[in-house]
């Protein structure tokens, strides 16, 4: 996948910050989809990944944020579920963590944005070529 400079989509003086957004949103789906790709090697998702990391390091307390849930289909099966209160706290923390985005975004100069987009288009482009000299060919 290759990626024209990010100095092409806005001059260096004008870098508007949602489209610095999108590019590094871009990237980093790009770089996602290397690292789910690569966790397939151990029969994983990102997603469960992340979960079994969370439950090692922190242990099975999930402060009423989820629960365990019988399937419908195989009632042998315990499933996660999140709780009313799981999805009041995410929804709390989406919007604190996107104002903190936004915050972050906004202590660098233009020509900083464009270098950042630059710099994560290039992890993005080395993390396809890792997986692809790996012969795992990435979903488009």
């Amino acid at each position: 996948m290759d990626r024209k400079p990010a100095t092409n989509k806005a001059s260096a003086e004008t870098v508007d910050k949602v489209e610095l957004w999108r590019s590094a949103a871009d990237s980093w789906k790009r770089i996602k989809v290397a690292a789910e790709t690569n966790l397939m090697r151990a029969e994983l998702t990102v997603a469960e990944y992340r979960i079994l990391r969370v439950l090692k390091e922190h242990g099975s307390s999930q402060r009423g944020l989820a629960e365990r849930v019988r399937s419908k289909e195989d009632r042998r099966e315990v499933l996660i579920a999140i709780t009313p209160k799981g999805s009041a706290a995410y929804a709390k923390g989406e919007e604190i963590h996107t104002r903190f985005v936004e915050k972050a975004l906004s202590g660098l100069k233009p020509g900083e944005l464009t270098q950042l987009v630059s710099l994560l288009e290039n992890v993005a482009d080395a993390s396809d070529l890792m997986i692809k000299e790996q012969g795992i060919a990435l979903p488009e």
